[in-house]
């Protein structure tokens, strides 16, 4: 059985390398979120797997959305992101299995940081339906992903070797099969690989179509 991330003791340490590769992953995120819902009025936000955010103050503060969801199936990190919100954020946090969700909100943007590659290729598709399922027609859905490329996998092996690697069940994403689940819901406007924090990252950008074909009808 393959071994689990523990996500509550990642929370409880994370790497010492998190902060410098945060502010450049934060950097770029908001540069590419500003440019596809930078205008949008009221603009509300809903991330996937955002247990103790390492993004939500930066979110809050470079788009001052009306609204921000949180919705995890951590309960230590989402304390934790408890602790960092006040009545001013608009936040709320939702302990949810991000795989079968129940949930009728409707956000103008949803993102996901790290996430889908914590599943198997059923579960990766299945999330990435879920970030469709909560945008409005015509919202965004943003989503960073570890990618195999050659320093990506070098890095990892060493991390591996050393006992260093946490992130047990990460299975680095190709961008084919990131876009050809995205495509039924949503049409791509960018994809970028993130290189200089050296476990390379994709970024993609898809907007949601207004009608999503499935096999014998338009929803």
């Amino acid at each position: 059985m393959e071994k689990k991330t523990d996500w509550t003791r990642y929370y409880n340490s994370p790497y010492k390398t998190a902060s410098i590769t945060r502010k450049i992953t934060g950097h770029i995120l908001i540069k590419t979120i500003r440019k596809y819902v930078g205008n949008v009025k009221n603009l509300s936000i809903i991330e996937l797997g955002g247990a103790n955010s390492a993004f939500l103050e930066l979110l809050i503060k470079a788009l001052n959305p009306l609204e921000y969801i949180i919705i995890d199936n951590n309960q230590a990190g989402l304390e934790k992101t408890k602790t960092r919100i006040t009545k001013d954020n608009n936040v709320a946090v939702f302990n949810k299995d991000i795989l079968n969700l129940d949930m009728k909100n409707q956000a103008d943007l949803v993102l996901s940081v790290g996430l889908i590659e914590h599943f198997d290729k059923t579960g990766t598709r299945k999330a990435i339906k879920a970030h469709f399922d909560l945008l409005k027609p015509e919202g965004f859905a943003v989503m960073t992903f570890p990618t195999p490329t050659i320093l990506y996998k070098i890095i990892r092996y060493a991390a591996e070797a050393l006992g260093l690697w946490i992130f047990h069940d990460e299975r680095p994403l190709l961008i084919d099969e990131v876009i050809k689940a995205a495509e039924l819901y949503g049409d791509k406007k960018e994809f970028k690989i993130i290189w200089l924090i050296f476990l390379t990252q994709g970024l993609v950008v898809f907007q949601k179509k207004r009608r999503i074909l499935q096999p014998g009808k338009l929803v």
